[in-house]
């Protein structure tokens, strides 16, 4: 398991020689594809071979398709599966690729790969503006407009499929022949392949290696030999038939919050809330073919935590490598590409609404200079994420004479969102209805109804903030209130200059319709819903003693009348959302109720469901950042597909940790003899 103190080392991108523009890898002495037709060689190898163009053209119903892939490299791959996927999709299909790189190419190496296939010009170019900083970790691709996803994951093979959960239906064995590469094709592998796959899932790979077909036979799939690609004379596809997967796991494997994925058919999904968390899960799973009905209390959406005029994609970066911070790392990259790409593809220049072009992170004290120069000296974090600044640069790029030197945190910005909420809600499969209050949910034939109305649901997801805690089985749920107020400044000629949201032990945001925002307080506990005028002063006051010069610029001290915005935090005690299906109370503590007295010598089964409930809330004062994670998590567990991080932030954001952490408190207080010996851990 991951712990705080353990740091991820850097990743190391590939080393090519370029022979006649075909890539060779310094690393393991072999071609990247085919010197003769690379994009030929895929299309026999592994589009062929999985039979994709008639799988795909009679494929008639909605629903997602996964492609599993060991070896990114070029993407050449990737792009021939997508030209097909162009030829044979149907409205409402989803392709979705998930594809493991250990030594990913830098982006000058990846475009020179891409230009050299004129044919695959405007997927290269979409492919080019969203390929993600090298950073470890799982990366999510959105191709708006193209029903297709990639999921982008720099790690090793063997280890980043462990970490993975969810069902692919094809295989994409690529990567260095075995002889040059061992490392990758071993049981291991193959036996990941395995847990990731179903009866029916296929496999194409173009070694024909004795290993590699005993190997995969071992792990349950059926193999055979047919003829290579060009001067290779054989190469191995088959298809996986069955093996006995476990439905017991032990305790180290967290049985509590272990799923069982299958791949679902789209049907009709209720939501209930229409904020950010609402919005966001509502569009993640109508770009999959579901037709979703999103049921908002009140009579326009974005009101509640949503409703502020701006808020920022940010986070904290860190070096530390806890599930924490990898949930909040992943969201921000992700948020930040799903954002930019999401809008641009809507014809939405930056400037009104949005603007993604940096955050600067000020080093406003002694504590924040150490953090950002250890954040630094890591290499974790690529000059494509974050740039220093000096004092004298950040007074440059802010027009204003500043006492600190900062980072640039050059993905994120500012965004109005509740302009992203309308945005996301504008999708055919999508019907907003407001003004209906969801109180009460019946289960009848395996359907969810909603206050009695007839109309059925295969899923339900609660995004209601505090709303969502209110039922009987949500109950367990510790959310808290943290009241926020944000202070609205009219913007002066000086301060209309500035373009970047500023981040210090408050932030302050350019400006828009004429104001700039200002905050935010933070009051835990406190539901005081209107404004006050000490809030508002120590908003400005906080801006004074950090950055005198942009307070000034502000005209802050003109006595002017102050006006904002009241809002109100849904935080979890972990400052981590709840995002996954929700558990069944009752049964959960029946069925882990020996964990409490310290009995973790047996295996216990999965997770006790209320089948077809989700749930997404908590995201805090991060909404736009974790809620679009969050919704791609949802999309997972709903779907069947692979999910989009690895099963320790799963189970960090699970719904059901609460419980655990309820019956872990009974073993903490379990009476133990005066000797300490017993089968309880007081740990």
């Amino acid at each position: 398991m991951s712990q705080d103190c353990q740091n991820t080392p850097p990743l190391r991108p590939a080393s090519l020689d370029w022979q006649d523009d075909v890539p060779v890898s310094r690393d393991f002495g072999d071609v990247y594809f085919s010197r003769d037709d690379g994009a030929a060689e895929t299309r026999h190898v592994f589009i062929g071979q999985n039979d994709l163009p008639a799988r795909w053209q009679h494929w008639h119903t909605p629903g997602s398709f996964v492609i599993g892939e060991t070896g990114f490299g070029t993407g050449l791959n990737f792009l021939c599966a997508w030209e097909l996927w162009r030829q044979a999709r149907k409205p409402g299909q989803h392709l979705n690729v998930v594809s493991v790189e250990k030594f990913p190419l830098g982006r000058n190496d990846l475009e020179r790969a891409c230009a050299v296939r004129a044919d695959f010009a405007d997927m290269a170019t979409q492919l080019l503006a969203q390929y993600p900083p090298l950073v470890p970790g799982s990366h999510r691709l959105h191709f708006h407009g193209e029903q297709l996803t990639l999921t982008l994951i720099f790690g090793d093979a063997i280890d980043s499929f462990a970490a993975l959960d969810g069902q692919v239906d094809a295989w994409f064995l690529d990567g260095f022949a075995p002889a040059r590469n061992p490392d990758m094709w071993r049981p291991e592998l193959f036996a990941q392949l395995a847990r990731l796959s179903h009866a029916g899932t296929t496999f194409a790979t173009f070694t024909a290696a004795g290993d590699v077909k005993r190997g995969l036979r071992d792990a349950g799939f059926s193999v055979e030999k047919c003829a290579g690609f060009g001067r290779k004379r054989d190469m191995l596809k088959g298809i996986f038939t069955s093996i006995d997967k476990p439905t017991t796991f032990p305790p180290a494997q967290a049985p509590w919050f272990r799923f069982k994925y299958q791949r679902q058919t789209p049907g009709h999904a209720a939501i209930i809330g229409a904020g950010l968390a609402g919005c966001t899960a509502a569009h993640a799973l109508a770009l999959r073919g579901w037709q979703v009905t999103v049921l908002e209390a009140e009579n326009s959406i974005a009101t509640q935590a949503s409703g502020n005029p701006t808020g920022i994609t940010y986070t904290r970066l860190s070096v530390h490598d806890s599930p924490q911070n990898r949930y909040y790392q992943f969201a921000y990259l992700h948020a930040c590409r799903f954002v930019r790409d999401f809008f641009a593809a809507r014809k939405m220049e930056p400037g009104t609404d949005w603007n993604l072009n940096g955050v600067l992170q000020l080093a406003w004290d002694e504590n924040e200079r150490t953090e950002q120069q250890k954040l630094l000296a890591s290499g974790l974090w690529p000059n494509d994420v974050v740039e220093a600044l000096t004092a004298e640069q950040v007074a440059m790029l802010t027009h204003t004479p500043c006492p600190y030197p900062a980072l640039l945190m050059k993905m994120g910005g500012w965004l109005n969102p509740a302009t992203l909420c309308q945005a996301l809600l504008q999708h055919p499969n999508i019907q907003l209805r407001t003004g209906i209050r969801a109180e009460q949910f019946t289960r009848a034939d395996s359907h969810w109804h909603i206050n009695n109305d007839s109309t059925p649901f295969d899923a339900v997801v609660l995004a209601n903030t505090f709303a969502s805690s209110q039922y009987s089985f949500t109950q367990h749920l510790p959310l808290r209130w943290v009241r926020g107020q944000i202070s609205y400044v009219p913007a002066t000629p000086a301060s209309q200059k500035l373009q970047h949201a500023i981040n210090y032990d408050g932030y302050l945001n350019p400006a828009r319709d004429g104001f700039h925002c200002i905050g935010a307080t933070f009051n835990p506990k406190d539901k005081d819903p209107q404004q006050r005028e000490q809030d508002h002063h120590k908003n400005l006051q906080q801006l004074r003693d950090t950055w005198p010069d942009m307070a000034s610029a502000l005209q802050l001290d003109a006595g002017i009348k102050m006006e904002g915005r009241v809002g109100f935090r849904c935080q979890t005690p972990d400052y981590l959302p709840v995002a996954g299906p929700l558990p069944d109370p009752q049964t959960f503590a029946q069925i882990y109720d020996d964990i409490g007295k310290g009995f973790l010598k047996r295996e216990f089964e999965r997770c006790p469901l209320l089948p077809g409930l989700y749930i997404t809330t908590g995201h805090g004062s991060k909404g736009i950042t974790s809620s679009l994670l969050a919704a791609e998590i949802l999309a997972g567990y709903i779907t069947g597909e692979p999910q989009p991080v690895d099963r320790e932030v799963l189970f960090a954001v699970h719904p059901a940790r609460f419980l655990l952490r309820g019956i872990r408190r009974l073993r903490r207080e379990y009476t133990l003899p005066a000797d300490g010996s017993g089968t309880a851990d007081r740990k």
